[in-house]
């Protein structure tokens, strides 16, 4: 056991929308050989349940787990590991990259960059086919722009947007699009709004990134993979980072440190649309997703707000509660021979630990 002291916040999700997360994970990658290890602060009282899970951990459905629970009237932070992983190792963190995407999006429209009602094809004729002309910034953010699904090719991001309108063409010929009248959870919204990103800016993705979020939060370990197997999803999927750098960025978003209010209060609105039938993020069958990619889901009363990711055999999340304030930030690896339902049980139960316990 170690001591890991720090300050921090409060966290939640429910239970379908960890499903998601967990189904379908590859294999899991070699980690750091350490131990089956518990680390935690000398407070505590609101993290027993986190012990006792990872006290039985490896086991047949997870072979290596990071739970960090912080705030709602913690003295600190706890951080607690089971299985062959560092406590504060680095991950490919999946999906939660695309709420560091949106967060840079937002802040140019809060410079009146961009507007957050604005056609998107006004900065990326080239881009966009005429047929999504309507399609504005606050529709990707908030996944009801009804762009096709990405190709999965392993091409630089124009690449993987122009192959992707291709494909649909292809697919189903004279679709006539509508955006804002559905979410669908869809990870070509965040490859454009990285490619709008380098256009309003004339600099790269991942210079603006690093100059607006990394480099004032020190978020030192966080970045694009060098796997090229994880680097082509790019502002969609291809960061990696570590528990303690996804906490403190999530502490500064959702405490107003990155955006101003009027630019703020995007992360928590959420269309007014149904879901999708394969939106299977969102529990009732209505949207979840706000302008700022977050997902807002009622767990046990309490509204929380956060982002799930899987990426290179790991899944993670983090997860935030208005009311109480308590975050928590979750990183596991799945055993191969454990089933879909097996993981998504697994999640459901260390985010229960975590915040409701």
């Amino acid at each position: 056991m170690t001591t890991r002291p720090r300050a921090a916040h409060r966290l939640t999700v429910t239970c379908m929308a960890l499903a998601a997360v967990a189904t379908g994970l590859a294999a899991a990658p070699t980690a750091t050989a350490a131990p089956s290890v518990l680390a935690s602060h000398h407070d505590t009282r609101d993290a027993t349940a986190v012990q006792a899970l990872l006290a039985t951990l490896p086991d047949g459905v997870t072979d290596a787990a990071v739970v960090r629970v912080a705030g709602g009237g913690m003295r600190g932070l706890y951080t607690g590991t089971a299985g062959e992983v560092e406590a504060d190792g680095r991950f490919p963190v999946g999906s939660v990259t695309k709420v560091f995407t949106d967060a840079v999006v937002l802040q140019l429209v809060a410079e009146h960059r961009i507007g957050i009602d604005e056609p998107v094809r006004r900065h990326l004729p080239e881009l966009l086919p005429a047929n999504y002309a309507s399609v504005t910034v606050r529709q990707l953010l908030d996944h009801t722009s009804d762009l096709p699904r990405p190709a999965r090719v392993p091409l630089d991001p124009r690449g993987v947007v122009a192959a992707s309108f291709a494909a649909d063409a292809a697919g189903r010929p004279g679709r006539v699009p509508a955006p804002g009248t559905v979410q669908q959870y869809n990870g070509l919204n965040s490859f454009v709004a990285g490619l709008l990103v380098e256009e309003v800016t004339g600099r790269s993705y991942i210079h603006e990134l690093d100059r607006r979020i990394l480099r004032p939060l020190a978020l030192r370990s966080t970045g694009l993979s060098e796997d090229p197997a994880i680097a082509w999803a790019w502002s969609e999927g291809g960061l990696t980072s570590t528990p303690g750098d996804l906490d403190a960025f999530l502490k500064a978003l959702l405490g107003g440190r990155l955006l101003p209010p009027a630019q703020q209060r995007h992360l928590f609105e959420v269309p007014a649309v149904p879901g999708a039938p394969e939106n299977t993020s969102c529990p009732t069958g209505t949207a979840c997703f706000s302008a700022g990619g977050l997902m807002g889901i009622e767990l046990n009363g309490k509204k929380i707000w956060g982002k799930t990711g899987s990426s290179g055999g790991w899944t993670s999340g983090v997860f935030a509660s208005t009311d109480d304030h308590r975050r928590t930030v979750y990183t596991l690896r799945p055993h191969p021979l454990s089933t879909p339902q097996q993981q998504r049980t697994r999640v459901e139960a260390v985010v229960k630990a975590a915040l409701t316990d």
